[in-house]
Parts: C-alpha cells; structure tokens; sequence
C-alpha cells in the first residue's frame, strides 16, 4: 500500500469514528425545547418573570404543542411548567388573546429592536437560591414587552429585583 491509500484510509477511518461520536453525542441530547405564547394584557410593557416548577402555580396550558403563559397585569406568573429544556424559536407575544392583530414582534438582541415599535423581547432563564441555608431553588424565565427604551429600563429594574419575595 502507497502512503497516499494509507493517508486516504486513515481519513475514512478518522470520518466514520467522528461521525459514530457525533451521532451518540446528540442522542443524548434534548435539542428540542417547547415553543412558548406570552399573552399579557392589552397595553402591558415592562418585565415578565415566570416562576416555573411552582407547586401552587397554574396547571399547565398548551395551544396545539406550544407552552401557553397568561400574564397578569404585575408581570409575575407562578407556573407548574417544568423548565423549558432545549432549543426552540422566540417566543410569540400576545395582547389578550391569541390572535393575528395581537401578536407583536419577537427580538433575542437589543440592538435590533426597534426604536418607536413594541415587541417582545426575549430574557433570560435561570435559577437562584431561596435561601443561603438550603439548597431548593426558584427556577424562572425572563421576557419583556416595549419599546427598545422601555425594554431596556425593565431590565435595570429587573437586576434590582428579589426574587425570592416575588416568588412568595
């Protein structure tokens, strides 16, 4: 065997192995999270933090295969959803109900949102202790709705939240 066969075989050999691993890698991997539907009230801007895994939150809603969150008029809801694993598109937001003239814009990037229009703009999700003295964790996801000014100002306030007394 010449050295270009043994070059163009251990290649081949170098492929397949890499193509074996990748297969495994993402079989176990959950790639697919739920798509998610804020719906709030008409004219609401500001943050929404969605507390998930909550024993006393509302039961589970879907339209069709997509998680469905009603917000209330503060911004906080309290869900039995567990935390949405894996990946999915930007949320669809709502005024009211779900409906074509309702539904805004989706942003995952600040500098994209536009100046004068109120869109969605998608967060943040994480957990955070709910105490130093023991180890159960809030879960939660992060959304805001406004106008790129709005959106960021809701966010400024968000850092200056506590979490744990929101969740109570």
């Amino acid at each position: 065997m010449g050295k270009e066969s043994k070059g163009g075989l251990c290649k081949m050999k170098a492929i397949a192995l890499f193509s074996i691993l990748l297969t495994f890698g993402m079989i176990g991997c959950n790639f697919a999270g739920e798509q998610e539907v804020i719906i709030v009230p008409r004219d609401f801007k500001g943050y929404i933090i969605v507390f998930l895994n909550e024993r006393n939150g509302t039961p589970p809603k879907y339209s069709g295969t997509k998680r469905v969150y009603d917000v209330p008029q503060n911004g906080v809801l309290k869900t039995q959803f567990k935390y949405n694993d894996g990946w999915r598109e930007l949320p669809e937001y709502y005024y009211d109900k779900i409906a074509p003239e309702n539904k805004l814009k989706s942003y995952a990037v600040i500098e994209n949102v536009p100046i004068d229009t109120v869109v969605g703009f998608m967060g943040a999700g994480g957990t955070i202790k709910k105490s130093e003295h023991s180890d159960d964790r809030l879960e939660f996801s992060l959304f805001f709705i406004g106008t790129k000014s709005e959106i960021e100002e809701a966010k400024e306030k968000v850092e200056k939240l506590d979490f744990v007394k929101l969740s109570e």
